[in-house]
């Protein structure tokens, strides 16, 4: 009697088991689709009603969203990623707030614009898309600034657009574009934060060129320390920068650039060296407000190619001073004394125009 009733004992005993692993197994399909859910209204919440996303997947320690794209507004580029992977705070993240250890975004193509009246915007289409998506009833549902430990760019593409120099806006092409920045708050609150850069220049006509850079700077205010170095840059990207009236008569050539750049109290000061190879210009008349033959003569007694120290100091709040005039102003006078020591015969009336630019720089960075 005794065996007969230790197997049913068993037998029940082993179903009640089972029968927990399946209550189990059920709770936890019910909850992975709860987090997808919950996942995907949130994303959904943060990127607006425009952003699109092809498929979000939610693990313990991760979400990861693949074809990601936001849609720009009309005249506006738009901004997408392959693949972004999400680390949440998830106590934060169920409490409607975006706050996350990492993310990692690749594959992306993006713009950073500069507008006429100065203002840099990453991404405008994400940014507008991050806040339409705070906006609303969902406003009042807990914080809705983002916060990074760390963002991470890997293998992208950024379109560099600046109104200020240009119009239409001048367009830099970046490619394999990888980041790093940490950390991140959106919309900013003046943290510093340490960033590194590194990419190459798409259609560049004179082969590979590299752009790097590594520092610090606040997200939400102004101050920095970044140190850039620039390869073979083509110059008709450059252009712009090298001068304020004659960019289009620079045609062909090759700029390196090594710059350290620090901003604190939105005071301003940059040095570095610039190196200028094989330039070649259209029509006749002055360059850089110098003698045009004087400087081919001085290019080609240096074999082509120019190099020259420069420095820059001013305030963003005085009117008089401009980053990009007192550069151009730099280069100019950089031209000025190459061709002073190299092109013969051009000495005197070099030296003249010389003391003028010195004069005109002096004038633009006085307070």
């Amino acid at each position: 009697m005794s065996l007969n009733a230790a197997a049913p004992r068993r037998r029940s005993a082993l179903g009640t088991a089972i029968a927990v692993l399946l209550i189990l197994a059920a709770l936890a399909g019910v909850l992975a689709f709860a987090a997808t859910r919950i996942a995907e209204q949130r994303i959904s919440s943060m990127l607006g009603p425009r952003g699109q996303v092809g498929d979000v997947r939610v693990g313990w320690r991760q979400v990861v969203l693949t074809d990601v794209n936001v849609p720009g507004a009309s005249g506006q580029a738009g901004a997408s990623a392959k693949r972004v992977v999400l680390e949440p705070e998830w106590p934060a993240f169920l409490r409607h707030e975006a706050v996350f250890h990492t993310v990692v975004v690749e594959g992306f193509d993006f713009a950073v614009v500069r507008g006429a009246d100065s203002e840099l915007q990453i991404a405008p289409a994400l940014q507008a898309a991050l806040h339409a998506g705070a906006g609303g009833a969902a406003k009042s549902r807990g914080d809705r600034t983002i916060r990074i430990t760390e963002l991470i760019l890997r293998d992208g593409r950024l379109d560099f657009e600046d109104a200020v120099v240009a119009k239409p806006p001048h367009r830099i092409p970046f490619k394999n574009v990888q980041a790093r920045l940490s950390p991140v708050s959106v919309p900013g609150d003046g943290v510093r934060s340490d960033m590194t850069f590194s990419g190459t220049l798409a259609d560049n006509r004179n082969g590979e060129s590299t752009v790097r850079a590594e520092g610090w700077l606040q997200i939400g205010g102004t101050d920095a320390d970044m140190k850039v170095a620039v390869r073979n840059m083509d110059i008709r990207h450059a252009a712009p920068y090298l001068s304020e009236k004659e960019a289009g008569s620079l045609t062909g050539g090759a700029m390196d650039l090594d710059m350290k750049t620090t901003i604190a109290n939105r005071e301003l000061r940059a040095s570095g060296t610039v190196a200028l190879r094989g330039l070649t210009f259209s029509g006749d008349g002055t360059l850089f407000s110098l003698p045009r033959k004087a400087v081919l003569a001085a290019m080609k007694d240096k074999r082509g190619a120019l190099r020259f120290d420069f420095k820059l100091q001013g305030s963003l709040d005085n009117p008089k001073f401009s980053v990009r005039r007192g550069f151009a102003a730099q280069v100019a006078q950089g031209f000025g004394h190459a061709i002073g020591v190299g092109a013969e015969g051009a000495a005197e009336g070099v030296t003249g125009a010389v003391k003028e630019l010195g004069n005109a720089l002096s004038d633009l960075l006085s307070p």
